[in-house]
C-alpha cells in the first residue's frame, strides 16, 4: 500500500489523538498537498519544524495502529461488506462512519 494512502487512512482513524499543531501540519501537507515550504510559511515556522512535526505525527499514528489495530479492523470490515454486496457494504460503511 502506498505510504501516503496508509497515513491518510490512519489519520482518519487516529488524527484526533494528535496535538492541534501536528494535526494541522499533517492536514496541510498530506490532505492539501502543500510543500514543506508552503506549510512552514502558513504556520510561521521553519521547514525543519514542519518536517519534525510530520515525522512525529507519522510515528504516533503508526504506534496507535500497532497497539489498537482500528484501521486494520475498519479495512477488514469494508472488505467483508464488499464481498457480501452493496447493501451490506452500505450498512457497514454507515456504522463505521458514525
Amino acid at each position: 500500500m502506498d505510504e501516503k494512502v496508509l497515513l491518510c487512512g490512519l489519520f482518519e482513524v487516529y488524527g484526533k489523538l494528535l496535538t492541534d499543531k501536528k494535526r494541522e501540519i499533517f492536514e496541510l501537507y498530506y490532505m492539501c498537498d502543500l510543500s514543506l515550504s508552503e506549510v512552514a510559511e502558513i504556520k510561521g515556522i521553519s521547514r525543519q519544524s514542519v518536517l519534525d512535526a510530520l515525522k512525529s505525527a507519522k510515528s504516533e499514528l503508526l504506534e496507535y495502529e500497532e497497539k489498537l489495530s482500528f484501521y486494520e479492523i475498519k479495512s477488514n470490515l469494508l472488505e467483508l461488506g464488499k464481498s457480501l454486496g452493496d447493501d451490506a457494504l452500505s450498512r457497514i460503511t454507515e456504522i463505521i462512519e458514525d
